[in-house]
């Protein structure tokens, strides 16, 4: 009977993971970021089942043209969610502080580990991997930059800890 009822909760919980409306949660979600002036122009989404992708989404902050994505999947499962990027572009602004071209960044969250969520990613900056702590909204980054970052965007590497290894960590602690 025990076997029946965890076999019956695991086809529930997969039932209502696959068929929320997805579409509708991301609209949501797109509309109450308006709020602080982050609005997501010119994007197709489209529900994949399991997971929700977006196609060539426009970012804009405070009515700034800030960065162009490619491609977006968002995979929300109950122990273990993740949301991938994929061909971003960040807006000529930016391009005097890091290069503008992100290939990926993965952003991964466990109930394994659920007081930190943690990221991957590479661009040409290099590749960088990033955790911030839920409980004291603590960032911390470690860099290890590619040769176009190393030559062309030294000073923002100044505003940067250089580690033993050749990389760069930086940390902030968010006040709210």
């Amino acid at each position: 009977k025990i076997s029946k009822f965890f076999a019956y909760t695991i086809f529930f919980l997969l039932a209502l993971m696959y068929f929320i409306p997805k579409v509708s949660l991301y609209y949501f979600v797109e509309h109450e970021i308006k709020k602080y002036a982050i609005v997501i122009d010119n994007e197709k989404a489209v529900d994949n089942g399991f997971s929700l992708s977006l196609y060539n989404a426009t970012i804009n902050v405070k009515g700034i043209p800030s960065a162009t994505i490619k491609e977006a999947n968002f995979k929300q499962f109950i122990i273990y969610n993740t949301s991938t990027f994929k061909d971003i572009k960040l807006s000529s602004v930016a391009a005097s502080m890091i290069p503008t071209d992100i290939d990926t960044i993965n952003i991964k969250y466990s109930i394994f580990n659920p007081l930190y969520i943690t990221a991957d990613a590479i661009g040409g900056f290099g590749e960088a991997e990033v955790s911030f702590s839920l409980t004291d909204l603590a960032l911390h980054l470690d860099l290890k930059p590619s040769k176009k970052m190393l030559s062309s965007h030294r000073a923002t590497l100044r505003n940067l800890k250089k580690s033993k290894d050749g990389g760069y960590s930086y940390d902030k602690t968010i006040k709210l």
